[in-house]
């Protein structure tokens, strides 16, 4: 039985807000409408499609994302918003439905990326090799199986043959298993067909508002563009090949998934995403092993799968990045 008290209506200080947030209303001639309402996130669309996430958890901080005061014992779903309402931006403040919801915004600081990582304070290939493993580990602890997680089990469990001759439950792992090796392939070989042909198979798959492949997707593209902008920065021409995949899966995402993949993968896409992913990746090329498992940590325990599934789309990203690196320096040595 639902024991819910709906209350008349909600007002809110906006603690901080993304940096595109302002631009994105104003673009929208201050008018929107909501799109999602959830216990603890609320989701508003402008009128280019755009979404503004206004949420509770530091963690989910992003360009487009507006963090408000945490008051847990209130839920958006109580004062009954309706999706589709119209939504307002008059005097510094979001007013939705007849002021049902009020979020001021005048106070709020605002929140910038932090970019790509320094060069000057990028770790070795093999340090960033042994960060990868303390990710690994971290994301073998997540308590669930039903996203990603088994894709990086299985690699270990298996050898390469069994892996096609074996019997394979209908998992959303296996299921994206040879999409993922072809994606990944796709990237190292330099053939975008074969990436845009691999992404277009597995965007979309996986339950949820954001489903487990479309996580992958964002934790890999957001280490490329962050990541990898900064390691390979004296090769502007593998850099736009970044780029230039990035977008066309982030053209491919609105086609294949939900609005909510639609928006984290548009930013993945640039290097942008939320706050915790984007500090497990940082961590990874400039930190210690302790500070990887401490960001980690934090990053699996968002949602039932996706912090998990985000966490391995950083991994193979960053693996392919260092990959890349031993592949020259073998040549280079032959």
């Amino acid at each position: 039985m639902n024991t819910q008290v709906k209350i008349k209506s909600i007002e809110l200080e906006a603690l901080t807000i993304g940096n595109k947030v302002l631009k994105t209303i104003e673009d929208s001639g201050n008018s929107l409408k909501v799109q999602g309402v959830f216990d603890h996130a609320l989701y508003l669309q402008s009128l280019s499609g755009k979404l503004l996430k206004i949420i509770r958890d530091k963690g989910f901080l992003g360009s487009a994302s507006i963090l408000v005061e945490g008051t847990e014992e209130v839920s958006f779903r109580s004062a009954e918003i309706l999706e589709g309402a119209k939504v307002k931006f008059e005097d510094h403040a979001l007013l939705a439905q007849d002021l049902v919801l009020t979020i001021n915004l005048e106070n709020a600081s605002v929140f910038e990326h932090v970019g790509v990582p320094d060069p000057a304070h990028l770790l070795s290939v093999e340090e960033i090799n042994l960060n990868l493993r303390i990710l690994k580990d971290i994301i073998y602890t997540a308590p669930s199986r039903e996203g990603l997680v088994p894709l990086l089990e299985n690699v270990e469990k298996y050898g390469p043959l069994e892996v096609f001759v074996k019997e394979q439950k209908p998992t959303i792992s296996e299921k994206a298993r040879p999409f993922i090796d072809k994606l990944m392939w796709g990237i190292f070989s330099g053939d975008t067909q074969a990436i845009i042909k691999s992404a277009g198979e597995v965007l979309g798959l996986g339950p949820g508002l954001t489903p487990s492949c479309d996580d992958f997707l964002a934790g890999l593209l957001m280490s490329i563009n962050t990541a990898g902008a900064s390691i390979f920065r004296s090769e502007p021409e593998t850099v736009s090949f970044f780029d230039k995949f990035s977008s066309k899966i982030s053209d491919l995402a609105k086609d294949k998934t939900t609005i909510y993949s639609q928006s984290l993968i548009e930013e993945a896409a640039v290097g942008e995403g939320p706050e915790n992913a984007l500090d497990v990746i940082l961590s990874i090329v400039t930190k210690s092993p302790e500070q990887v498992a401490e960001m980690s940590k934090k990053l699996i325990s968002v949602g039932a799968t996706s912090g998990a599934d985000i966490s391995i789309g950083i991994y193979y990203g960053i693996r392919f990045l260092t990959s890349r690196i031993e592949m020259k320096e073998l040549l280079e040595f032959e």
